[in-house]
Parts: C-alpha cells; sequence; structure tokens
C-alpha cells in the first residue's frame, strides 16, 4: 500500500508509478474542498498521511485525506494579480504557486516556491518556503530568483517546472509566461535544504548565456535526478541573440550546477518554436533517459553521457506531449500525454510508437497495472489498459481542471487538483 506521493510521478525519476491500492474503479467521490478559491495547477502531494496542494493564491494547505477539511494552512506571500497587464503576457491571474512542490520524506518538510508580488505590482520575487509537514510551521523563507543580467526582470520569469530534490538540495526551473514576452533566460537554481550538514550557496545555471529564452518549464514536469546524483533537464528555444547549443536539449548538470554541463543531447531537428521541454525527461531504470517535444520524435539517451541510442519509429503524439510520462516496467513501455487528447504508447525495447488511444490529455499515472489520467479542463478521468489502450472506465471530476493538471495516487485515493482546490476519489472499497 502506498502511503506516500512526495514529488511530481511520485519518484525523483519522474516514472509515475503508485504501489499497489485497493481496486478504484467504479471511482467515488471522497471529498471536494474549495479552498482560497484559485487554482491548483501542482500535483497534490500525500506525505505523513495528509494530502498536500499549493495554490495561485501563494497558500499552501495540508488536507486530511477522509474529509478533505484543512489540518493546516500556511501563506507564501501576495500573489501577483492582472499578470498580463504587468508582464505583457501570460495566461494565470493570480500567479502564486504554479509548480508541484516536493516533500524530503526523511525529514518530513515541505518545499514550495510561490511569486510575491510587492505591492501588487512589479519587482515580484520567487520564494521558497520549507514547512514542516506535520505541525505546519514554516521553517524557512528565502527568495530564490535566478541571478538575472542588468536590464532583464522577474517579471518575465515562471517558476513552471516541478520542484526536484536530491543530493541534500532543491532544484527550482524557471521559463518565461505564456507568449514569451519579454527578455528572460532559461534557468535553474539549486539550494541546500533544511539543516543540510554540508550547506553551502545557492547555485544556478543559465541555458543560454549568449541569447535568451531556453526555457525550463516541461509542461508541468521537472528536472529528474538519476541515483547517482546527476540533475537531468529539458530546454526549450531560444529568443533571440542566435542558437545556443544547451538550448532544445536534453542536459545533465552535476549536482552543484556550474556554468558548464557535464553532458548535452540537442535535437537537432528543432526550429522556431518547437520546445523539446514540453515535457521532462524520464530516466530509465535501464540507464537511458527518454525525451520528446513538438518536433514528435522521440529520442533514447543514455545516461552516462546522453548520447543518442537512435529516435524511436513513428511520430510520438502527432502532437506535442506535454508533461510527464508514466513507465510500465511489464510492457517495457512509456506511456506520454498527447496535445491533441490521448494517450500514446512507446514501446521501449522495439524503439518504436505504441497504440495511441483515449481522450485525455494529461501526465498519466501506473496504479495497479492500469493508467489513469485527466483531461483538461473539462475534468474527466479514464482508466486504460496499457496492454492494449482499450478504455476500462471513464469518469467526471464534477469541476474543471488546469491546464497541464495531474492526478496522483496514495492511501487508496486519486487526488485531482481543480480549478478552485483539490477532489479525492477512492474505489468502492472505499478509501484504504
Amino acid at each position: 500500500m502506498s502511503d506516500s506521493w512526495t514529488t511530481y510521478q511520485a519518484d525523483p525519476q519522474r516514472l509515475g508509478v503508485a504501489p499497489t491500492q485497493p481496486p478504484l474503479a467504479p471511482l467515488h467521490l471522497a471529498w471536494s474542498a474549495s479552498l482560497d478559491g484559485t487554482a491548483v495547477y501542482g500535483q497534490p502531494l500525500y506525505a505523513s498521511g495528509l494530502v498536500l496542494v499549493a495554490t495561485e493564491g501563494d497558500d499552501v494547505y495540508a488536507l486530511d485525506p477522509r474529509r478533505g477539511t484543512v489540518v493546516w494552512k500556511d501563506t507564501i506571500g501576495v500573489p501577483l494579480h492582472h499578470t498580463a497587464s504587468y508582464a505583457g503576457c501570460g495566461d494565470i491571474d493570480p500567479l502564486g504557486v504554479t509548480s508541484t512542490p516536493v516533500v524530503d520524506p526523511r525529514a518530513g518538510v515541505l518545499y514550495a516556491v510561490g511569486e510575491v508580488s510587492q505591492g501588487g505590482a512589479p519587482p515580484v520575487s520567487h520564494v521558497l518556503v520549507a514547512i514542516d509537514v506535520a505541525s505546519g510551521q514554516i521553517l524557512e523563507r528565502v527568495a530564490v530568483d535566478p541571478p538575472l543580467p542588468a536590464g532583464e526582470s522577474t517579471i518575465h520569469l515562471l517558476q513552471r517546472a516541478a520542484l526536484a530534490l536530491g543530493n541534500g538540495r532543491v532544484y527550482v526551473g524557471y521559463g518565461g509566461q505564456a507568449g514569451d514576452c519579454g527578455r528572460y533566460h532559461g534557468w535553474l537554481v539549486s539550494l541546500p535544504v533544511v539543516g543540510s550538514p554540508s550547506g553551502g550557496p545557492e547555485t544556478a545555471f543559465d541555458v543560454t548565456p549568449d541569447s535568451t529564452g531556453g526555457a525550463i518549464w516541461e509542461g508541468g514536469s521537472g528536472p529528474a535526478i538519476s541515483t547517482d546524483g546527476g540533475v537531468y533537464l529539458t530546454t526549450g528555444n531560444p529568443n533571440s541573440g542566435g542558437p545556443s547549443p544547451w538550448a532544445e536539449a536534453v542536459v545533465e548538470l552535476p549536482p552543484l550546477l556550474g556554468a558548464t554541463p557535464e553532458a548535452v543531447f540537442q535535437d537537432r531537428s528543432a526550429s522556431g518554436d518547437l520546445d523539446l521541454a514540453t515535457g521532462g525527461p524520464e530516466l530509465l531504470p535501464d540507464g537511458t533517459v527518454f525525451a520528446a517535444g513538438k518536433t514528435e520524435i522521440g529520442y533514447r539517451l543514455r545516461q552516462s553521457d546522453l548520447s543518442p541510442l537512435g529516435p524511436v519509429r513513428g511520430r510520438v503524439c502527432d502532437s506535442d506531449p506535454d508533461g510527464g510520462a508514466a513507465y510500465d516496467g511489464g510492457l517495457a513501455s512509456l506511456f506520454l500525454p498527447c496535445n491533441r487528447g490521448g494517450l500514446q504508447q512507446i514501446e521501449l525495447a522495439a524503439g518504436r510508437v505504441g497504440w495511441r488511444a483515449g481522450s485525455v490529455d494529461s501526465t498519466p499515472v501506473l496504479v495497479n497495472g492500469a493508467l489513469w489520467a485527466l483531461s483538461y479542463p473539462a475534468g474527466i478521468i479514464e482508466e486504460l489498459d496499457p496492454a492494449t489502450g482499450r478504455t476500462l472506465y471513464r469518469s467526471k471530476v464534477g469541476r474543471k481542471v488546469p491546464t497541464f493538471a495531474s492526478l496522483s495516487a496514495a492511501d487508496g485515493l486519486l487526488l485531482v487538483p481543480t480549478l478552485n482546490g483539490a477532489a479525492a476519489f477512492s474505489g468502492p472499497q472505499g478509501p484504504a
């Protein structure tokens, strides 16, 4: 029985597998919580017997998993309102916590990053809070803005990628607002966890030091951490200043980041706005990395040096895969969400595209050997057979869900982010 879901897609490698749960279909609504009235974009987490969600109102909540009642609430700050009028573009308003937080399960500490407005107008800052999960006490509050070049503003950054935890550090990725207005760079920032014996400074990696753009947004997925501590991410297109060798790429960084990657694979087929960064990298148990973006080409790479093993045969999704993936070891397959609807099977051993089926378009999770995913904004849940793509079950959330919304699974519950809070569903036996 799984009693935790502490990071986007359950583990640092972003494989999206929940240990055995009670049967989930047919679903029953366990509870629906309207929180501060703003959207939850991040994947709900589960740790220490609590459901953990963060909102665009810059609030972090712990909810009782059986009733959905608030156990504790913390506020990071005042979110940015009228985003597009200040930034020149952007489609999230108010703008507070957009990424999926992360929990350090050994320390029982949750980390979340919120955009905080200084009086309702620029400048804005990005603030990381560390919260004791059991008590709700804020242990640390620190600004995690990257070291911007002169003339650039934090108003043009969006912290969309899920947070990552590894090497005694928290990793925070940045891209641009929807519409790519203003001048910005893709950044990955890291800082030590609370109470780290080694401590160390905040460090940052700039994707495009000789140009601009190169967003790290990953459709809501986030950097992946290998078992030996390597930090892997996907990056978007450069916006100006010419090509960058680290844009449109899978990049491996050392734990303390630094100015130069340890390894890079660049998608040479990408041009214009054909982001590789629409989805995050998946680190597979066989020592390979999988990544795919708007070019609809699936790449298999060696984790050791990101050398290519050859592209997957067939077009991935016939539309960009946005977000993360779920891995089925028994079938040696990955399952990706397609922008135009459906899940896409990747047969890894055969190196080819398999079935595409269903009407859902969000990051799937594998529960009891079946795939579960959402469609946004309608809020439809589907269960699919990973071997055939056949739809096994379909139900409504009853509320609309945000773009790239992704459910999670723990303790006999499916946890769903909504436009005004969160909801939980259980199977016929009820929650575990």
